[in-house]
């Protein structure tokens, strides 16, 4: 019986790994079906539920693995389960149980710091990627990672030193001379900043994250063209970069290209009609151009209904033009 469900699992980790989801979730029930406790078998089924966006089922299927075998492996798939839910306080509960289990595991440190990250609290990330780099792994990957927490707590003299050190290892040049770009731009070193950007763009030239700080930096230079440059450069890669398009047409109102601006605004609606801030900028370039106030009524009122962060400043706006 046990080989039976082992033969199961094999092939069901075969068709996962080449992308084959519902053909290794038979395999997977099968085996259940054989022996309903297996933990293995529960794992790997807890995976399909996390491919397919059924988070509470994947956290159900961890735990029943977990709890018929204490292996790290279950217990950091539960820590995924509960992060994709927004389960913060668990999710780190869970990778740090994971290195308990298993301390020289880099995926759960590597988790567990980028849990940190997306919970703010930086010092705490700052402190995990410099474990991993020191005791586990000094791939450049976790050295840009320290640089961006570094970077997050406003401490750029660190995130530099930490990019110099990366920058002597080939892996990443692109991601080295971006982080330095952000760092002076955010000094106001806008020459140091263009000429970093330029050369992750030299790596990477379609890159839009790249162009879309090199059009900042534009901007902060009072270099209006190339800035309006780099953001077509990025929109003819990807037309569907609403933020991007919304920068340009925010960017064109402030120069009083306002019909410029309001088609820009309309094909970002077009596609997302509940762009909250598309929406709250056309009313504005309406009301620029005297034009439906009606429209600009009806817009604002809409948005002010609504749990946004412009919410309360088309209320603020209504207030103003009423």
């Amino acid at each position: 019986m046990k080989k039976q469900v082992e033969q199961l699992n094999n092939e069901g980790a075969e068709l996962f790994l080449i992308g084959k989801f519902k053909e290794a979730k038979l395999k997977y029930k099968q085996a259940l079906n054989i022996s309903p406790n297996y933990p293995t078998t529960l794992n790997n089924l807890g995976m399909i539920y996390l491919q397919e966006k059924k988070f509470k089922q994947a956290e159900k299927n961890f735990k029943a693995a977990f709890s018929k075998k204490e292996k790290a492996t279950y217990m950091l798939n539960l820590g995924h389960a509960y992060a994709n839910q927004n389960k913060q306080n668990e999710a780190e509960t869970s990778y740090q149980k994971s290195i308990e289990l298993n301390p020289n595991s880099i995926m759960a440190w590597k988790s567990l710091a980028t849990l940190y990250q997306y919970k703010k609290e930086f010092r705490k990330s700052v402190k995990t990627w410099k474990y991993i780099i020191q005791q586990l792994d000094n791939d450049n990957y976790f050295r840009i990672q320290l640089a961006k927490a570094y970077i997050k707590l406003g401490e750029y003299k660190n995130a530099l030193a930490v990019l110099d050190e990366a920058s002597h290892y080939e892996k990443h040049q692109e991601l080295i001379w971006y982080y330095s770009a952000l760092i002076h731009l955010n000094t106001k070193n806008f020459g140091w900043a263009k000429s970093s950007i330029m050369k992750s763009l030299a790596i990477q030239p379609n890159q839009e994250d790249f162009r879309a700080l090199l059009a900042t930096i534009h901007l902060a230079l009072s270099e209006f063209n190339e800035a309006i440059f780099q953001w077509d450069a990025i929109l003819k890669l990807n037309e569907y970069n609403h933020k991007v398009r919304i920068d340009k047409a925010i960017t064109l109102m402030s120069k009083h290209y306002n019909d410029e601006a309001l088609s820009e605004f309309e094909k970002v609606l077009q596609y997302d009609e509940t762009n909250y801030k598309a929406q709250f900028y056309k009313a504005i370039v309406l009301l620029e151009m005297n034009k439906s106030k009606s429209t600009v009524i009806k817009i604002l009122n809409k948005l002010k209904l609504e749990n946004h962060p412009y919410a309360s400043k088309a209320e603020i706006l209504l207030t103003k033009i009423s």
